[in-house]
């Protein structure tokens, strides 16, 4: 093998282990109340992307939930004269729009069935938008 090709593969071989870490750690996003019945998770809407609170680098983060799991997401728009919403449309899930700073807080049951779903901004769906994970 050439040292290019073994550049390349250890490229490869890093961004991959940086995806399976990052796809762990979203895994468990979010606190469980004390009654363990809802999962809470907060995104903050800024830079035309989501961003997980207390991790500005991270965008866009793959959520992964559990089938059947209640989450209860607080968005918070940190963008003055900017509207934002968090919303899943094949859920009919929508935070409704927040018009500049401040929170909105949507719930919802995730559904029984494993698989993937889009989530988004809707008026910013282009660019603020990710992917969740049912398992």
């Amino acid at each position: 093998m050439g040292k290019t090709t073994r550049v390349l593969v250890a490229a490869i071989v890093v961004t991959s282990s940086i995806a399976a870490v990052g796809a762990l750690r979203w895994s468990s996003l979010g606190a469980v109340d004390p009654d363990g019945d809802v999962r809470e998770i907060v995104l903050v809407a800024r830079d035309m992307a989501f961003h997980p609170a207390g991790e500005p680098g991270t965008i866009n983060p793959t959520l992964a939930f559990p089938a059947g799991s209640r989450i209860r997401l607080t968005l918070r728009n940190e963008e003055p004269g900017v509207t934002h919403n968090f919303a899943i449309p094949a859920w009919d899930v929508d935070s409704g729009g927040l018009a500049g700073p401040g929170e909105a807080r949507v719930e919802f049951v995730v559904p029984d069935t494993k698989g993937r779903e889009a989530y988004q901004c809707t008026p910013h769906a282009t660019m603020m938008r990710g992917r969740i994970v049912v398992r």
